[in-house]
C-alpha cells in the first residue's frame, strides 16, 4: 500500500483523513468516558498495558468474561504501575498519580500486586459498549473514505469474526495513543496541546478533507492548502469540540503559540502553511501516514477493508 500512496502522492490527503479520524477519536473517548481527555488516555493506557500480551497476536481473541466475547478475564490482565503509565503517556508522574487515584475511588480500576488493572466489569459498562459501537461505525467510515480516495489495504483482508467490535476498539485505541504520544514527543508539547493543535488544523481544513475534488487537488507533499483557503476557529469552539474546559483549551493554545505552531488572526486561530512545512511537523506527518498504513492493514486483517467489489478475491 505504501507504493500506491507514494505513486499517486496521496500522503497529505491520507494525513488529513487520519488527523480528522484521530481528533474525532479523542472526542468520542471524551464523550463516552470521563470528559477529561488526560483521564481518558490514562484509562486507555491502563487497558492497553493490561491486555498487551494477551492481544499481541493478530488472530481473534476467544477469551470470555460474563458471556461477553473477547473480554479477557481479570486474572489474565497484566497490572501496570503509575510510573509506567506516566512514561507511556509522556506526562508528569504526579499528574497521572492523581488521575489514577480518582479512577480507583470511582471503581473504574483496581489495585493488584504489581499495579492497577481495568477489570472486565468496567469494560462491559454500557458507556464503554456505546464507545465500542460508535468506534466501529467511525472506523468503517474512515476506511471507506480512504479507499474511495485511493488508499486501501484490501489485499490484507480476512473475513471478520464475532469478536470484530473488540478487535476494532483495541486497534483504534492503540492507534490513537501512538499517534498522540509520538506527535507530543516530536513537537515537544504535551498530549492535550497535540489534540488542540489537531482540532484547530482540522477546523481550518475540514472543508477540503472530505471534499473529493479538493482532497485530491491538495493530496501530495507539495500541495499545501494556502492561507486564504483555511477557515479559522476559536478557543471556545476547540474546547467545546474536545469537551475541554475553556481555560484548559486557552492555556493549550498559548503553549502552541509559544512554539510557533498556531497563529491568532483577526478572525480566529489557524495553522499557517509555513507551519506544515517545518521539519518537525513534516516528520510527524510522515509518521502519521506510516502509522495509518499499518493501521489499515491491521483493520483489513480483522475484517474491515475498502473492497468496492467484495465478491472478488482479496
Amino acid at each position: 500500500m505504501r507504493e500506491q500512496i507514494e505513486t499517486a502522492d496521496r500522503r497529505r490527503l491520507l494525513s488529513r483523513l487520519a488527523g480528522d479520524y484521530h481528533v474525532q477519536t479523542a472526542r468520542r473517548a471524551a464523550t463516552f468516558m470521563s470528559r477529561d481527555i488526560v483521564t481518558d488516555m490514562t484509562i486507555l493506557a491502563i487497558t492497553r498495558a493490561n491486555v498487551r500480551q494477551i492481544t499481541a497476536s493478530p488472530e481473534p481473541v476467544a477469551y470470555t468474561y460474563e458471556g461477553v466475547a473477547g473480554v479477557p478475564a481479570d486474572g489474565l490482565r497484566i497490572p501496570v504501575s503509575v510510573y509506567a503509565l506516566a512514561k507511556d503517556l509522556g506526562l508528569p508522574y504526579e499528574n497521572i498519580r492523581r488521575r489514577v487515584k480518582k479512577l480507583l475511588d470511582a471503581g473504574v480500576c483496581i489495585t493488584v500486586d504489581g499495579g492497577v488493572v481495568i477489570p472486565g466489569a468496567t469494560v462491559v459498562r454500557q458507556s464503554n459498549l456505546d464507545l465500542i459501537a460508535e468506534t466501529q461505525i467511525a472506523t468503517e467510515k474512515f476506511v471507506a473514505e480512504a479507499g474511495r480516495f485511493g488508499v486501501t489495504a484490501a489485499q490484507h483482508y480476512r473475513p471478520p469474526t464475532a469478536d470484530l467490535p473488540k478487535q476494532i476498539i483495541r486497534l483504534a485505541m492503540n492507534y490513537f495513543l501512538d499517534a498522540t504520544t509520538f506527535t507530543a514527543k516530536g513537537m515537544k508539547v504535551d498530549v492535550v496541546a497535540v489534540l488542540v493543535l489537531r482540532a484547530i488544523n482540522m477546523a481550518n481544513i475540514s472543508h477540503v478533507t472530505h471534499d473529493p475534488a479538493l482532497a485530491v487537488t491538495y493530496a501530495g507533499m507539495e500541495e499545501i492548502l494556502p492561507h486564504e483557503a483555511r477557515q479559522p476557529t476559536s478557543v471556545y469552539s476547540v474546547g467545546r469540540f474536545l469537551h475541554l474546559p475553556y481555560e484548559t483549551a486557552r492555556r493549550a493554545v498559548i503553549r502552541l503559540e509559544e512554539r510557533g505552531l498556531v497563529q491568532r488572526g483577526p478572525k480566529g486561530l489557524f495553522v499557517s502553511p509555513d507551519v506544515v512545512t517545518r521539519p518537525d511537523v513534516l516528520e510527524g506527518m510522515l509518521y502519521l501516514v506510516a502509522l495509518t498504513e499499518a493501521y489499515l492493514k491491521d483493520l483489513a486483517r480483522v475484517g474491515i477493508a475498502y473492497r468496492p467489489n467484495p465478491g472478488s478475491p482479496g
